[in-house]
């Protein structure tokens, strides 16, 4: 079996498609965009746009002189038969903790209650329900979702046409009602029951339920909309969601929570089996993650800019409008840091150019007296000067936080992060009260 990792080079072709003839056919040098639009594939940050670090021309697995290699995108495809999961760099053969850990660390969740046993298809589908809040969120930014339903009625107060068939059947003698349907625009269709069953679902799992806690305002306003729900409809609203895909460009957010609760809700029932002739699976863009991470571990004062929301930016031209996105700095401290998910480890290598210009600029524009660059290292804590600026004399530094690797279970290995994560804070301290 190939296993295979991010940011890994020179994977024969020839082997790859041997091993995985659908899924080499379906994914070699497509776009995380392009992909993105399969309805069964899941990409975290599910918008992609709000990720400066991810790239939307990114390939998974990109096609070099008869080579494959992978890039910053981690987690599991399938199709038909065939089973590729891509691994982080720092797991080793059986377990992903740096994954669990950095999702557990950004999303701010308790992730010891992933079952052991499970096979890493399984794992990863375990992360799906992790993943609902951000998905039920990035849909209601649209706002609630409306759809025209027919409702049945049968009263004397009517108000709509006439339901003929219905009306012989149910009021003859007649008693003074009438049976008639009516076409309303409401929030209590198909797609919204879907969302509250799934809500349901993940609130009677062990361990899930603190989950939607954090997110009940949404949660909520979901179950005040939908009235109508009833655990005896699930199958019913399964098979009209799978019939009757929301396919309107505008609501792709809400295709793609669609489609996660389907596949919640699915395999919870029978899994997704061979029978799943389509591409599926769940990806992560750890570079994303990893910036996200890093921040956690910064002292106070620090800036982290959202280049989406357009927040944060620091102005290249005194008088001009444009605008650059450090991932983190503090002008008080004259310090400015870059997260990056590459391997650095290697001082012969050093940084490449385009990472070490944008590492100058930055120094150069917000006045640091220091900058760094911030990543994950196997081998051994690097805290080393890239070198001193000619002319302008900000010092560039390479600082690394150290992931564990042989832990003999996620519980030691988040023991083991958490002594690596007070030595990084050591050193940024130091850099920091050197100013």
């Amino acid at each position: 079996m190939m296993r295979i990792t991010d940011n890994q080079h020179k994977i024969a072709r020839e082997d790859f498609v041997a091993e995985y003839p659908n899924l080499s056919q379906a994914l070699l040098d497509r776009t995380l965009d392009n992909l993105s639009r399969e309805d069964r594939i899941f990409i975290f940050p599910n918008d992609l746009m709000n990720s400066p670090d991810l790239d939307k021309d990114q390939k998974i697995l990109e096609t070099v002189n008869q080579e494959i290699k992978t890039g910053n995108v981690i987690g599991f495809l399938g199709y038909g038969q065939e089973r590729l999961t891509i691994s982080s760099r720092f797991s080793d053969e059986s377990n992903d903790h740096f994954l669990h850990y950095l999702l557990q660390k950004v999303l701010n969740i308790n992730l010891t209650s992933l079952d052991v046993g499970l096979s890493p298809e399984d794992k990863l589908y375990q992360l799906l329900v992790y993943l609902f809040p951000k998905y039920l969120q990035a849909a209601l930014r649209k706002g609630l979702y409306k759809e025209y339903q027919r409702f049945f009625h049968n009263d004397s107060h009517i108000k709509g046409v006439v339901d003929v068939g219905n009306h012989l059947k149910k009021n003859l003698p007649f008693t003074g009602n009438i049976a008639y349907t009516t076409r309303e625009f409401t929030y209590d269709n198909p797609l919204m029951q879907l969302i509250r069953h799934t809500i349901e679902y993940i609130k009677n799992q062990k361990g899930f339920g603190v989950l939607l806690d954090r997110n009940r305002e949404n949660i909520t306003e979901i179950i005040r909309v939908t009235p109508a729900y009833k655990l005896a409809d699930r199958a019913k609203i399964i098979r009209m969601n799978k019939i009757k895909p929301i396919r309107h460009a505008y609501f792709r957010e809400y295709r793609k929570l669609q489609e996660l609760c389907l596949m919640i809700l699915s395999r919870e029932k029978h899994g997704l089996g061979p029978q799943a002739q389509k591409v599926h699976g769940i990806l992560f863009d750890v570079a994303w993650l990893w910036e996200e991470y890093v921040y956690t571990l910064l002292p106070k004062g620090f800036i982290h800019p959202r280049n989406k929301e357009k927040k944060g930016g620091i102005l290249i031209f005194s008088g001009g409008k444009r605008k650059v996105y450090p991932d983190f700095y503090d002008r008080e401290r004259k310090i400015v840091l870059d997260a990056k998910y590459k391997k650095l480890e290697d001082t012969e290598k050093g940084i490449n150019r385009e990472d070490l210009f944008q590492l100058i600029s930055y120094s150069y524009i917000l006045k640091a007296e220091k900058a760094g660059l911030v990543f994950p290292s196997k081998h051994k804590v690097v805290d080393n000067e890239i070198g001193k600026l000619a002319g302008y004399g900000a010092l560039l530094k390479k600082l690394s936080i150290q992931i564990p690797q042989n832990a003999s279970s996620y519980n030691e290995f988040c023991e083991m992060m958490e002594s690596s994560e007070a030595i990084f804070k050591r050193n940024i301290d130091k850099e920091v009260g050197r100013n």
